[in-house]
């Protein structure tokens, strides 16, 4: 069938959907067996569909720590993601981070079992099978077609974990030299003009999560903070 991702080729087993395949070169013959799954697909595409209630076949697909990840990845809502060390946490398991990884990578079912809402740590769209820029438009897809009917914004808690929110972050960061600033910091704009620094960019909600997430202020946009963080390091070092 025809998606916004390119072809996606259902296969099923005693009228279940199996798996789903991208990019595949050819379509089997549609015999009309999953015909409910393609209805949800097409409406979950056009923003009608918020989550699928399908048969579903994973057997034999899936070791009981795949099956678990899956359950948990099935479980975040829709037009919100969560980092792989986060869903660990959740099953139990907090370094297990990489073996969520190894899971997802083995998900038979992408977009019914959402693993594109799996993020990296720092909120980067990492270890998608079926690449990051599917992952993205996926993830894009969900924002704009939330349950609430509004735009979501994906911003670093002072846990340095990424979360959605209905409302836009209020001030910048960057991942590599952990400083935030405002939006408009003329430092920050001329760097990513020259592309450099987009993919390191984060949001933080206000200036006290941003200090908790551990990064500290730009001098040049925000001179009066930094002289004032400066100074409380100092104090720090001769206590």
């Amino acid at each position: 069938m025809p998606s916004r991702l390119g072809p996606l080729v259902l296969l099923g087993r005693d009228r279940r959907l199996a798996a789903i395949e991208m990019g595949a070169d050819a379509e089997p013959a549609d015999d009309g067996s999953l015909a409910a799954a393609r209805t949800q697909l097409e409406a979950y595409f056009a923003g009608e569909l918020l989550a699928f209630d399908l048969d579903l076949d994973l057997d034999p697909p899936g070791t009981q720590f795949d099956r678990r990840v899956w359950d948990a990845v099935r479980a975040i809502p829709y037009g919100t993601t969560v980092s792989y060390g986060r869903l660990a946490a959740r099953l139990g398991a907090p370094r297990a981070a990489r073996a969520v990884g190894h899971a997802n990578g083995r998900n038979p079912l992408p977009i019914v079992i959402p693993c594109h809402r799996l993020v990296g740590a720092d909120g980067s769209l990492t270890g998608y099978r079926y690449g990051t820029e599917r992952k993205r438009l996926l993830l894009e897809h969900e924002r704009a077609h939330d349950a609430s009917g509004s735009k979501r914004y994906i911003l670093l808690g002072a846990d340095r974990q990424p979360y959605a929110s209905g409302l836009r972050g209020k001030l910048g960061g960057h991942r590599r030299s952990r400083v935030y600033g405002r939006l408009d910091c003329p430092g920050a704009l001329r760097w990513i003009e020259k592309g450099h620094y987009v993919h390191h960019r984060v949001f933080f909600a206000d200036e006290t999560t941003a200090i908790g997430a551990g990064y500290r202020p730009c001098a040049r946009c925000l001179p009066e903070e930094y002289a004032r963080s400066r100074r409380d390091i100092g104090a720090l070092r001769a206590s």
